[in-house]
């Protein structure tokens, strides 16, 4: 009796979010993660991971490398890919970086990003391939290298990408492995739609707090830093309503803000880690997507194309001097 070839995962980027699923996925398959700045420290140590929901544990892939491998045989093709890493098109290429691992029309491409449109470049190299496109709702943060701190609990919500090739199967399987791992995962048809609405929050606050240097407490006291928090998200849901959706514009604002008002408070976004640690900001999926449609469909959004230009412009200064 031959023993059954496990399943194959590649976790492209693993930092916080990639350690938190990777440690998931490994419950039941075999696990590779890439690393860049922790490498060291992971192929040593494995992942030092303290979460709320899943308790402590010393994660120890089965395998760790710097760059994608291309796999030597047929047996060691990988069943999925998961790309965790920021979605940063100036700076690199997923594409790219990923192509090793792909084989045409069977590998699964599963996403874990922020922003809108992060499937397209995916799609446009990998047209046969199935996309797995997944919104994150977590804490967690990597406190140095291979140490990652979990608070609270965690939704993943995974869904068609409608203008890719989909397959049900491929987002079935996938979201059920999640699951073995003790994952939260709900299904929509359109995922889409939940990264607009995701967006609404991510591309008002987000910028906000990295412009300003605030954090969410310091922004909600603030009244003309909410002036502009209000606006950009008010063009937001224009904007997603315009590709077609039915957003209510008036009910979203408010839910954002007493959401925050009660889940988020002293809280730094990505976007204000990333400008304090000299890191560049996930400027193009976050801000340049939405302008990019909100202008193709003939919208005025002067908030949104002020706020994505300065935001651009602190990107290039960044990107400047890191060289």
């Amino acid at each position: 009796m031959t023993d059954k070839k496990p399943i194959r995962v590649l976790t492209v980027g693993t930092g916080a979010i990639g350690a938190i699923y990777s440690w998931r996925l490994a419950q039941s398959c075999h696990v590779t993660t890439i690393c860049r700045s922790n490498y060291e420290m992971v192929r040593d140590k494995g992942f030092a991971i303290d979460s709320k929901k899943w308790g402590q544990e010393n994660f120890i892939p089965n395998e760790v490398a710097r760059t994608v491998p291309k796999p030597a045989t047929e047996d060691e093709e990988y069943d999925y890919v998961l790309v965790t890493m920021k979605a940063l098109p100036d700076v690199y290429s997923i594409p790219d970086i990923i192509a090793p691992a792909i084989t045409p029309g069977k590998t699964r491409i599963a996403l874990i990003q922020n922003g809108l449109g992060v499937e397209e470049p995916i799609v446009e190299r990998f047209p046969d391939n199935p996309i797995i496109s997944i919104v994150a709702y977590i804490g967690t943060s990597q406190i140095e290298p291979g140490k990652i701190h979990m608070v609270g609990h965690e939704t993943l919500v995974a869904g068609n990408y409608l203008p890719a090739v989909t397959s049900d199967a491929a987002i079935d399987d996938f979201t059920e492995l999640l699951k073995q791992g003790g994952c939260n995962v709900s299904r929509v048809p359109d995922v889409e739609l939940v990264r607009w609405q995701k967006l609404f929050w991510n591309g008002s606050f987000s910028p906000v707090c990295a412009i300003a240097r605030m954090n969410t407490t310091e922004i909600l006291n603030n009244p003309q830093a909410m002036v502009t928090v209000k606006k950009l998200m008010n063009e937001l849901i224009k904007s997603a309503n315009a590709m077609g959706y039915e957003f209510d514009a008036e009910a979203q604002m408010e839910t954002m803000i007493q959401r925050t008002r009660e889940t988020a408070m002293d809280y730094k976004p990505s976007m204000l880690l990333d400008l304090e640690r000299g890191q560049p900001m996930e400027v193009a999926v976050i801000l340049g997507t939405p302008l990019k449609r909100a202008k193709a469909k003939g919208l005025s959004v002067p908030s949104l194309e002020l706020m994505h230009d300065l935001c651009s412009a602190i990107n290039a200064h960044t990107l400047n001097h890191r060289k």
